[in-house]
């Protein structure tokens, strides 16, 4: 449950600005805002937020009140109105369509707000999938309290059964759903939860493939990359002397794929561990292939000589940017994958010992 506070938080409050949503618009060939917001500062900004992707779409101007926002997008999914002014946003489940906000935005549980076609599903899921979880968090602040052990034990009995009843109608709406992105977005943010957990990819399988497109989709992918027994996707990027080196070149050998940089301290210490894994198992089979977070390329290739790096090394040199490192959402280094000769992922992060003992196991 902890690792899903957040998202329950997320649920509470966009639950409180959908409530008063109503819903009669149509679809249009781009997503068309209307705004007329009381309480909003004169010549503020107003930005539409992909949610999902964590990235600005669109901005707009606030005068008096009223802003208007028309973007082209290529999927439905959950965005974010954020009105910086008030630091405060609206939650909207869009796709092309002609949507109208009236409120106030001290008030923004009231807000109304039509025409967003994906909205009504979308409340339907909260509004039923709220009571549940509040339920399920005030028993858990009551046993949280309780002094009396057989007490203590109801509650917790209590607390069991509200989550695997939350858990089950949420699971329900989703293949009731299924021909939605809405189901795809609750999946992805229910992702935490035991049997979802256990059950995703078998879930997500269910979901029809025109609801599993866009920032939604993109980021089950990343969810999915990574996991030992998945497939490392392929890739190709240069090496020092501008030579395109593929993944998929290393078919055939078992291979750690070693995201690091010059600059990284805790990289330069675990080198000379890698270095000994690949003396060790080289002419079993085995080799390297560096991804460098470098942007300086000769403090790169120095560190290459200094540490004795021999195997192959690829980098486009922008830094926290390399394009490789961002698909395989790399936020710290060292980081690293094991494969398989069919590309596999066998291992993840093995450091030192670890590395070699998971080499001594596949190659004799």
């Amino acid at each position: 449950m902890k690792k899903s506070i957040l998202f329950i938080l997320a649920l509470i409050l966009v639950a409180q600005l959908s409530a008063q949503a109503g819903f009669n618009g149509g679809q249009a060939n781009n997503l068309q805002i209307q705004g007329d917001i009381k309480n909003v500062q004169d010549n503020s900004i107003v930005y539409l937020i992909d949610a999902v992707g964590n990235k600005v779409v669109d901005s707009a101007k606030i005068v008096n009140g009223k802003f208007s926002l028309t973007k082209k997008l290529d999927f439905t999914s959950f965005y974010a109105l954020v009105f910086v002014s008030s630091n405060k946003s609206v939650g909207l489940f869009v796709g092309n369509d002609e949507v109208e906000l009236k409120g106030d935005i001290n008030n923004a549980e009231a807000i109304d707000i039509k025409g967003a076609l994906s909205q009504e599903l979308y409340s339907r899921f909260v509004k039923t999938l709220l009571p549940k979880i509040q339920k399920v968090q005030a028993n858990k602040s009551a046993y949280e309290s309780a002094k009396d052990v057989k007490i203590k034990d109801s509650i917790l009995n209590l607390v069991k059964l509200g989550e695997s009843d939350f858990e089950n109608t949420a699971v329900e709406l989703i293949k009731a759903n299924k021909q939605s992105p809405v189901a795809a977005y609750f999946l992805l943010q229910l992702k935490d939860f035991p049997y979802i957990s256990t059950h995703f990819n078998e879930l997500y399988s269910m979901i029809d493939d025109s609801a599993k497109k866009g920032p939604i989709a993109e980021a089950v992918v990343k969810l999915q990359l990574g996991k030992v027994g998945s497939t490392l996707p392929d890739f190709s990027q240069a090496d020092a002397s501008g030579k395109m080196v593929s993944l998929s070149s290393f078919r055939g050998k078992y291979v750690l794929v070693d995201f690091w940089a010059s600059w990284c301290g805790p990289c330069r210490a675990e080198n000379p561990n890698v270095v000994k894994a690949y003396n060790t198992f080289k002419g079993k089979g085995f080799t390297v292939l560096g991804v460098s977070l470098d942007d300086n390329k000769n403090k790169w290739l120095d560190a290459v000589k200094k540490d004795g790096l021999t195997w192959t090394q690829v980098s486009d040199l922008k830094g926290w940017y390399n394009v490789v490192a961002v698909q395989f959402g790399i936020q710290s280094i060292p980081a690293s994958f094991l494969i398989d000769p069919n590309g596999v992922i066998i291992g993840k992060d093995l450091r030192g010992a670890d590395l070699e003992a998971a080499l001594a196991a596949k190659l004799k």
